[in-house]
């Protein structure tokens, strides 16, 4: 199994890329195959400038988000790490996601997607983390899937979020090992 994880953020090796290392590593434990990007590395540009060229399939923006996806249909299991940023998913996670509608040919082909995909979102809830774990989940309603997600507050465990400590945390671990447990659980 190919286990994909993608930290969002606009920061270098920050929360997001540590706690994605953190996971990949205890699916490599298990014996499976893992890779991970980070956004931060790509050139990942929101809608814009277009005359709805994406319901064709023929996107006119030239960028990093077809092959990011290419590469994510290639996995078995995704875990995309979301930050908050100003109350919302960061702005590289929500430009992604929008130009999906470019990339998928049909609603069985979303489906399948959408059954891979897992979340860990970073934000404390008095800035948005909260909300930002319904606005990633709120894209994904109806079907027969559902995504595990967890969310992590630097708050709860006593650290600050631009540190990119939140991993060292041994909480964190337990529930990030939780969370890695009920996506093999659910692989089978």
């Amino acid at each position: 199994m190919k286990v994909m994880g993608v930290a969002f953020s606009a920061r270098k090796d920050g929360n997001c890329a540590r706690i994605l290392r953190f996971c990949l590593r205890k699916f490599e434990e298990k014996g499976h195959e893992t890779e991970m990007v980070e956004a931060y590395d790509l050139e990942i540009r929101p809608c814009s400038r277009c005359e709805y060229e994406c319901f064709t399939g023929n996107c006119p923006i030239s960028d990093d988000v077809p092959a990011l996806y290419g590469k994510a249909m290639n996995a078995d299991v995704l875990i995309f790490a979301v930050p908050t940023y100003g109350g919302h998913a960061s702005g590289l996670y929500r430009a992604f996601s929008e130009r999906g509608q470019a990339v998928f040919k049909s609603y069985e082909e979303w489906e399948a997607f959408k059954g891979k995909l897992n979340f860990v979102i970073i934000g404390n809830t008095s800035s948005g983390g909260d909300m930002t774990l319904h606005e990633v989940l709120y894209g994904l309603t109806g079907g027969e899937s559902w995504p595990e997600a967890v969310l992590l507050s630097s708050n709860e465990y006593g650290g600050g979020s631009l540190r990119g400590g939140l991993v060292e945390h041994p909480e964190v671990r337990a529930r990030l090992e939780r969370f890695v447990g009920r996506i093999l659980e659910k692989m089978g």
